[in-house]
C-alpha cells in the first residue's frame, strides 16, 4: 500500500495552496480560488490498494464555499481517466457535471467522471472519502455509468447503506494493508458497489436497456435488409448506424455472439429456407444471393450449421 498525506492547520495562504496541490496530484487537476477565509484548515490523505486509489479529503472554511473546477483544458493537461466514487462523511458537498447538479450530505454517495468537466464544491466544512476506479473497471460493470454522475444516492436508501458497508470494508482492508486482499476480492467488491448504484437508479437502467434493445433491433433490420451484400462489414454497419465497433460488439453480447457471427447465421438460415422449399434455383445462385463469395465456403459453413450439406437438404426435398 502506498500512502501520502498532507495536513494543514495554519492560515489559508501557503497552507491552502499545498492542500489544493495535493488534491491535484492525487486525484484530478483543477482550478480553485483561495478562499476568503483566514482560518482555512485542510487535510488530504491518499493511498492505493490494488487497482484502486483512495482519498480522505477535508476542508474547513467556515461558511465559505470551496469549488474545485475541472475544465476541458485541465483534462488535456491531466488525462487520468477514472470514475470517482465519493462518500460524504461530514458537511455538504456540491457536484456539477453534464448539466446535472446535486448537493450531497453525510452518508450520501455521488459519482463523477474524471474525464469530463466537473465542479466539486466543498461547502464550508466538509469531509469526503474518495475511491478512484479505472474507467474500464467501472464501465464493464455499469455501462451507462456516465449517466449517473452528479446524482445522489440518498444516505437512507438501501443502495447507499450497502455501498457504504462495502466501502468501509475496502477502507479497513487498505488501512490494515491486508495481505489477503486479492484482485478477486477487489473485483467482487466493485461488482457489489456498481450493482447498488444500478439498483438505486433502476428505472433509468431499465430505460437504458429499452433504448439499447431498440438500437440493436434497428441494426439487425439493417443487416437483414442487406444479407445479399458481400461487402457488408463491421465498419460499414458502424458507419451506417452511427455506432463504434466496440459499442456494436457490446450490443450483440446479449445474443451470445459477435455481430459478424450473427450475420453469417442469418445468411445461412435464410439460404436453408430457400433450399428446403425446393425452389428451382441453383445452390450456387442461392449462395451468391445471400452474401457468400465462394460456394465451397458456403457449403462447409452450411454443413457445420445444420449437419447436412445444401445438396442433401435439396435432395431430401
Amino acid at each position: 500500500m502506498q500512502q501520502q498525506s498532507y495536513i494543514n492547520r495554519g492560515n489559508y495562504g501557503a497552507g491552502f495552496e499545498h492542500w489544493h496541490d495535493m488534491t491535484c496530484r492525487q486525484f484530478s487537476t483543477t482550478e480553485c480560488d483561495i478562499p476568503n477565509e483566514p482560518n482555512f484548515n485542510g487535510e488530504v490523505k491518499s493511498w492505493s490498494f490494488g487497482a484502486l486509489h483512495f482519498g480522505d479529503v477535508s476542508a474547513r472554511t467556515g461558511g465559505v464555499h470551496l469549488p474545485l473546477v475541472r475544465s476541458a483544458q485541465d483534462i488535456r493537461r491531466d488525462p487520468r481517466d477514472h470514475i470517482m466514487l465519493v462518500l460524504i462523511q461530514s458537511g455538504e458537498i456540491g457536484f456539477l457535471q453534464a448539466d446535472r447538479n446535486t448537493t450531497a450530505k453525510p452518508g450520501d454517495i455521488v459519482l463523477y467522471d474524471q474525464a469530463n468537466p466537473f465542479t466539486v464544491n466543498y461547502m464550508g466544512n466538509a469531509r469526503s472519502l474518495i475511491v478512484a476506479v479505472p474507467r474500464h473497471q467501472a464501465v464493464s460493470r455499469l455501462e451507462q455509468v456516465a449517466d449517473f454522475t452528479a446524482r445522489r444516492l440518498p444516505s437512507a436508501s438501501y443502495a447507499a447503506r450497502f455501498f457504504r458497508s462495502i466501502l468501509s470494508e475496502l477502507q479497513s482492508s487498505a488501512d490494515a494493508d491486508a495481505a489477503d486482499f486479492s484482485p478477486k476480492l477487489e473485483s467482487s467488491a466493485l461488482d457489489l458497489m456498481f450493482s447498488s448504484v444500478e439498483q438505486c437508479f433502476l428505472p433509468d437502467a431499465a430505460q437504458f436497456q429499452g433504448h439499447r434493445q431498440g438500437q440493436l433491433n434497428k441494426i439487425k433490420r439493417y443487416m437483414l435488409d442487406n444479407l445479399q451484400d458481400t461487402d457488408l462489414s463491421i465498419d460499414r454497419v458502424c458507419a451506417m448506424q452511427g455506432v463504434s465497433p466496440r459499442s456494436l460488439n457490446r450490443l450483440f453480447s446479449s445474443e451470445g455472439m459477435t455481430p459478424m457471427r450473427w450475420l453469417w447465421k442469418q445468411r445461412l438460415e435464410a439460404s436453408y429456407k430457400v433450399i428446403a422449399q425446393g425452389q428451382p434455383v441453383s445452390i450456387t445462385n442461392i449462395a451468391f444471393d445471400y452474401g457468400f463469395r465462394d460456394v465451397s465456403h458456403f457449403s462447409r459453413a452450411f454443413k457445420r450449421e445444420f449437419g447436412r450439406s445444401p445438396s442433401a437438404v435439396l435432395l431430401r426435398k
